[in-house]
């Protein structure tokens, strides 16, 4: 049995409810990934607000 059918068997035997929280996740991360300089001068802003620069 290889990775894949492995991963395959387990995610067929979550839940409704998981499998679409496990959807969820991997969205936000790709999203996050693709607006890391977004997300990063958004950490340093709340940062610097809380630093009172």
């Amino acid at each position: 049995m290889n990775l894949f059918q492995k991963i395959k068997s387990w995610y067929s035997a979550q839940s409704d409810t998981t499998k679409a929280l496990l959807w969820i996740g991997l969205v936000a991360v790709i999203g996050i990934l693709l607006r890391w300089d977004a997300v990063v001068a958004g950490i340093k802003h709340g940062f610097n607000f809380y630093s009172s620069k």
